[in-house]
């Protein structure tokens, strides 16, 4: 039974700033169904439906459970991760997706979640000064999921999971010499995944960022016609089920890593301000919530949390916009993709069970409302 003083806790700000963000996307993926009833598009919107109904319900049975209890388990979900990872290698859909008969899972989306948990349980003891084999140790923590995640391929994700784990170590480190060399090492490794691991349309993507006019027909289409339908939105936008890019089919990915140009052709400057400013709203709030919680593993899992948000929101606008290179990820909580909700909503869910269970905050002897 749910004590009653815990649902007084429940954040209402984090909740309705997830809700609202969430409530633009399925408007935006059913607009999308409306061009000549669009069956297709139809059926991305009831999924996701589907899969928000199934996301809320997992978000409160989480936000309601103790999240020491998450902690047990985070062990668990972590070699869950990796060994559905091998998975997709023998019987995955396009080595980065399980078929499910009902629905596909990208375990990549899960391995984001170990990831935060497993470091957020590597650095919660940690009190002293970090040194050199912390660095490395939590390094091998998230290597395997990496190495996985890249092999699919998927170097959006797994460039995700390495932006976690280095701005979970920067903001937990003070030496100078070894952050610059620790840029050193990633430069290395950048160039290593380059020669080594990424494919060829995958560097191509890269290229065309750097000089976009190379192949406006290829390579560059999706980001020309991208750019085209944000400025085509103007300030208010051409309305809800008006924008021609989007809806006469010139703009590929419109559900998934195109789905901000979409917005900001419907709804404009305005519209993608209003979706930006809930994302600001949701990520202030778990940063606010960060500097009251009493132990470093609720502090982690609270960064690791907006580093996840942050990362990808700016990556997949900055494509989409033309200011970054396409690199396959989902918009957080917007995008079309069941695994990719499901994981956000899990890890709000956790926040708010940080904030409902956590009895005291840092520096005070009060409980966190």
């Amino acid at each position: 039974m749910i004590n009653l003083s815990k649902i007084k806790r429940f954040d209402i700000v984090l909740f309705a700033s997830m809700m609202i963000i969430i409530i633009i996307s399925l408007t935006i993926l059913y607009s999308l169904s409306l061009e000549n009833d669009n069956s297709i598009q139809l059926s991305y919107f009831n999924r996701q439906f589907i899969f928000f109904l199934i996301g809320l319900a997992l978000f409160l049975i989480i936000s309601f459970t103790d999240y020491r209890l998450i902690k047990l388990v985070s062990f668990f979900i972590y070699i869950l991760a990796i060994l559905l990872l091998i998975f997709v290698f023998f019987a995955g859909q396009n080595f980065s997706w399980i078929n499910l008969g009902f629905a596909y899972f990208q375990p990549a989306e899960l391995a984001k979640i170990a990831a935060i948990l497993m470091l957020a349980k590597f650095w919660q003891k940690s009190k002293k000064a970090v040194n050199t084999m912390d660095m490395v140790f939590s390094f091998v923590i998230v290597l395997p999921l990496i190495y996985l995640i890249i092999k699919q391929p998927d170097f959006g994700s797994a460039m995700v999971i390495v932006f976690i784990w280095l701005g979970i170590f920067l903001l937990r480190e003070e030496d100078k010499k070894r952050i610059f060399g620790l840029f050193l090492i990633m430069i290395l490794l950048a160039a290593s995944i380059w020669l080594f691991f990424l494919q060829d349309y995958q560097k191509q993507r890269i290229l065309t960022f750097v000089n976009p006019d190379s192949d406006p027909l290829g390579s560059s289409y999706q980001v020309s016609q991208s750019i085209i339908a944000v400025g085509s939105g103007k300030i208010l936008g051409r309305g809800f089920g008006l924008g021609p890019q989007s809806q006469l089919n010139f703009l590929p990915a419109g559900q998934t890593d195109f789905i901000f140009s979409v917005i900001a052709e419907e709804f404009g400057l305005l519209g993608s301000l209003i979706l930006i400013l809930f994302y600001i709203i949701l990520l202030y709030k778990i940063i606010k919530i960060s500097t009251q919680v009493y132990d470093n593993f609720s502090m982690i899992i609270c960064l690791g949390t907006v580093l996840y948000f942050f990362i990808q929101i700016i990556l997949v606008i900055g494509m989409n916009i033309g200011l970054a290179p396409v690199v396959g990820l989902p918009l957080p909580l917007v995008s079309y993709g069941g695994s990719s909700l499901l994981v956000s909503m899990l890890l709000i869910g956790i926040i708010e069970s940080i904030v409902i269970h956590q009895p005291f905050t840092k520096n005070k002897n009060t409980i966190i409302l």
